[in-house]
């Protein structure tokens, strides 16, 4: 607990002692109440036992009034104990007080709890780099260093900036960005991210990016955007604490007066009207609906999913389709080559040599697979100059070297080059490679589902209500029908280029009722993540484009975390639904009650403080498990 809560715990406490006390001798003694003296005397001591509390609330009620905030909880705390004192019901007037105290009290330790969670990630920021020179190893402020920089790391410390590993070997902690417990190891050549721990080894590391643009920037960026970004169900509180209240203010005005004219009873219905206004604060639906999505938001951070605001965590609890993209998301997109063929008047040496040229310049997972293995079978490049190198999306890659033109891609853009009856090698994922027209030879590769995915869409289907899920890829139809049948997809569609991933998608959303997620990898996903009520984007450490694009981003390659993250979401969910039921339900009660005269303040005062208290400590449950 903070000092100001034990501050104002202790405040709490003084008052009841002090309320209890003065109740107790002023009842107890023999004091004539009929004289004026004794009559100022107890007005001043419960006056003095109101101040303790009340004086800090009177002072924000009037400074809300001046600054146009006027029908806030202060204000009707306010109005409603001091209205109180003016007729006599001087415990219930401070009372009231104590116990709006004690729920602010709950409030700002929920709140608190569930901002540290989220402000947590703040504790990945690494505020000195040791940065390697040529005179040695000198503390740098990291926004100094630039991209291209060698600097160290010891063990027990955080990585301060993303980069590429050179010298040394180490476990890293990536728990603080993936929530994933178990260390891997680090060695020259692997990347590592700004925010994770080395954990027993000294590392020299090539810096790739900013400070400013590490990974850990971007997330602490991300999780404080998301705490800002308001649900459906926020939004529609804030809209109706801003109706609601006012009606109820005037509703007390006029219950205070016309019943009071009618049947000269003023004691009773201003009363009647303080109870109203008591009750009528709006402070349970203010701060638990918020508190919740606050505390799901923080939960699936500490737990490696990154939620970009309660509106994305909200549709993620009733998501009825789930489309998957397949290379680098159900798969590893891991690529190896099983198989290199020249066909007949080439040999296998020009197939490389071309392969490796064209490939090399592309960073596609199966361009990358075909470039390192040619190399590794002794491929040279055969472009001197570099060429003019093209990228062509959803078919392949080609190069210009100036002498020909080398093509390599998939079997619709080998039929583009050949023809139609061009015949493929295999039923799985191909590459063919041209000189000018002629083709060259082919690549027969292999991509392994990860560990998991059946389990995972088990888990969907069972616990998060998933009414279908479904592949969309570029690959050939056999491979994705491999894929398809061992993962279990309901259906999948094949060979799509990116605007007919869009299409498909349209077609699926069309159709669902409830929400629809798009699980890429955020690198050539970005138009269909924006495109679905949820993009999700998977290994999102190291992927600008999935920090772009998605809404909500896995940091590691576990599609577990899906389920984890709907769960979240669907408890969050109903947490908040319980909390509106309950309040409004409690509130109209009493407010009924109240309006006919029946009911006493300390029932208001439950209706009140006592359903704000419930309402945070239920938002609070999302934090748990």
């Amino acid at each position: 607990m903070k000092k100001k809560h034990k501050r104002e715990l202790f405040k709490i406490i003084l008052s009841v002692v002090l309320l209890g006390t003065a109740a107790l001798l002023l009842n107890l003694l023999p004091i004539d109440y009929t004289n004026t003296g004794f009559f100022i005397m107890r007005i001043c001591i419960y006056a003095a036992v109101y101040l303790i509390l009340g004086f800090d609330i009177i002072k924000g009620a009037l400074k809300n009034v001046f600054s146009g905030d006027l029908l806030d909880e202060r204000f009707l705390m306010t109005v409603a104990s001091v209205a109180a004192f003016f007729i006599g019901e001087y415990v219930e007037g401070i009372a009231v007080i104590i116990f709006y105290s004690i729920g602010e009290l709950f409030q700002d330790i929920a709140v608190g709890k569930s901002r540290n969670m989220i402000s947590a990630t703040a504790g990945l920021r690494v505020d000195t780099c040791r940065m390697v020179t040529d005179e040695g190893v000198a503390d740098k402020d990291p926004g100094e260093v630039p991209v291209g920089s060698l600097i160290e790391v010891r063990p027990g410390e955080r990585i301060p900036i993303d980069g590429v590993v050179v010298e040394g070997l180490s476990g890293i902690d990536t728990s603080s960005l993936t929530g994933e417990s178990a260390p891997r190891s680090a060695g020259p050549g692997d990347n590592v991210f700004g925010g994770t721990l080395s954990t027993d080894g000294l590392l020299r590391i090539r810096t790739t990016k900013t400070a400013e643009n590490s990974s850990q920037e971007r997330i602490i960026s991300l999780v404080e955007e998301a705490s800002m970004n308001k649900s459906v169900t926020e939004r529609f509180i804030t809209k109706f604490a801003r109706v609601y209240t006012p009606a109820v203010v005037i509703l007390a005005v006029i219950l205070a007066i016309i019943p009071s004219i009618i049947t000269g009873d003023w004691s009773r219905w201003v009363k009647t009207a303080i109870m109203f206004l008591v009750v009528s604060c709006p402070c349970a639906l203010v701060v638990s609906i918020p508190l919740a999505f606050f505390a799901g938001v923080g939960k699936s951070s500490k737990e490696g999913v990154l939620v970009k605001g309660a509106e994305y965590l909200e549709r993620l609890a009733e998501v009825e389709s789930w489309v998957f993209d397949k290379t680098g998301t159900v798969t590893s997109g891991s690529f190896a080559v099983r198989e290199a063929v020249p066909t007949e008047g080439f040999d296998r040496k020009t197939l490389l040599d071309l392969a490796y040229t064209v490939e090399s310049g592309s960073n596609h997972p199966i361009a990358e697979a075909i470039a390192k293995y040619a190399l590794g079978q002794g491929a040279v490049s055969v472009c001197v100059d570099g060429g003019a190198f093209k990228e062509l999306p959803g078919l392949g890659a080609e190069l210009n070297t100036g002498d020909f033109v080398i093509r390599a891609g998939n079997l619709r853009y080998a039929r583009k080059i050949a023809g139609k009856n061009f015949t493929p090698i295999g039923s799985g994922t191909e590459v063919y490679v041209f000189r000018n027209g002629d083709y060259v030879g082919a690549f027969g590769l292999g991509d392994n589902v990860r560990s998991g995915v059946k389990e995972a869409f088990d888990d969907l289907r069972k616990k998060c209500g998933a009414g279908r899920i479904v592949m969309l890829s570029g690959d050939r139809d056999g491979a994705c029908k491999e894929i398809a049948e061992k993962c279990g997809f309901d259906e999948y569609r094949s060979e799509l280029l990116p605007e007919g991933k869009i299409r498909a998608l349209s077609e699926i959303i069309q159709k669902t009722k409830k929400s629809t997620v798009y699980v890429g990898d955020g690198i050539n996903d970005a138009p269909v993540l924006a495109l679905a009520d949820v993009g999700v984007a998977m290994g999102g450490v190291g992927q600008d484009a999935a920090v772009e694009a998605a809404d909500c981003i896995i940091m590691n390659d576990d599609i577990a975390k899906l389920v984890r993250a709907s769960e979240i979401s669907r408890k969050t969910v109903r947490i908040a639904r319980q909390n509106v039921v309950f309040a409004i339900g409690v509130k109209l009660l009493v407010l009924l009650l109240a309006a006919t005269g029946f009911g006493v303040m300390w029932v208001a005062v439950f209706a009140d403080v006592g359903v704000l208290i419930l309402a945070i400590l239920n938002s609070l449950r999302v934090m748990r498990g």
